[in-house]
């Protein structure tokens, strides 16, 4: 016969053994929904800037149809500008304004939607490890389809466009300058500081879960997570980079902004760091002129 001892044991086991379930089932949706991010539409277009665009359209490796537009301002430059994790091109914050200041300065500008993204094709986000290979195809598209217009390509990334980015500049050699808005340099670091952004009791199971969610993550996506951690690519970029960070930055730390940067510095003398006050991604809403003046400068410096 079970005694009262017995009793609470079997209940205390059964809390947590019902407690470890909540976690691995939380596990499970949080992961699923990390790598089906929701898709950002609006209805915009550089036509409400001002600028005539075509639309385009790449496939990837896997089939997949990434939907872009292409602005044409006569030059034999074009700067490709890159959205964040769960934005698009129709983004406000950044690409809106980027894309205004980029083509006003008589760069042309392609913008396209990430997998999974606005409106390209897929169901699944890698977080940056497919992406970037795609971006290889856009530049590559650029090559056969605007030769004239893409002698010289440059690359503007913000957040999760900042680290493909930074990926593609040291991946591609086709890619002849770029900045780096924002860029996650640890992504599982980012994402920690993502649940730290939530309140309440959800947010705490989701900080228990943590490791879970990332392990399943990284297998719903088939990628190796140390290939999403920015410090494995700074001794292989040489081309003039630009790393842009804001002390207000909830995701990206500034210690690892720094420490990143200052080993890609020692392979690299044509890396600049500049520090903002600003949030994740806000500098150029913050501080517009300014941004204007130093990301085109820096794009002229070296592209023209």
């Amino acid at each position: 016969m079970i005694g009262l001892i017995g009793i609470i044991l079997i209940i205390i086991v059964l809390l947590v053994v019902l407690f470890a379930l909540l976690i691995i089932g939380l596990a499970f949706v949080a992961a699923n929904k990390l790598v089906r991010p929701p898709r950002h539409k609006r209805s915009w277009t550089p036509k409400d800037l001002g600028y005539d665009y075509e639309d385009a359209v790449v496939e990837t490796s896997d089939g997949l149809k990434l939907k872009g537009w292409f602005i044409d301002r006569g030059s034999n430059t074009t700067i490709l500008a890159i959205h964040g994790y769960t934005s698009s091109k129709w983004d406000e914050t950044y690409m809106k304004p980027v894309i205004n200041i980029l083509a006003k300065n008589g760069f042309n500008v392609a913008a396209f939607d990430f997998r999974a993204h606005g409106e390209s094709g897929g169901e699944t986000t890698t977080l940056g490890y497919l992406e970037v290979r795609d971006y290889m195809k856009i530049i590559d598209w650029l090559k056969k389809n605007k030769p004239d217009k893409s002698e010289k390509i440059g690359v503007i990334g913000y957040s999760m466009g900042g680290a493909v980015t930074i990926m593609l500049s040291a991946m591609d050699n086709h890619v002849n300058a770029a900045v780096a808005d924002s860029p996650y340099i640890d992504i599982v670091e980012s994402g920690r500081r993502w649940i730290n952004r939530m309140k309440g009791l959800l947010k705490h199971l989701l900080i228990l879960g943590y490791p879970l969610i990332v392990s399943i993550a990284s297998r719903k996506m088939n990628v190796n997570i140390d290939d999403l951690r920015m410090y494995k690519y700074a001794d292989k970029i040489k081309i003039p980079i630009l790393i842009i960070a804001g002390e207000k930055d909830d995701l990206v730390s500034l210690e690892e902004i720094k420490k990143f940067y200052n080993e890609l510095k020692k392979h690299n003398e044509n890396a600049e760091l500049w520090i903002t006050e600003s949030a994740h991604v806000r500098s150029i809403a913050d501080k517009p002129e300014e941004y204007e003046k130093k990301v085109v400068g820096f794009f002229k410096r070296w592209l023209t």
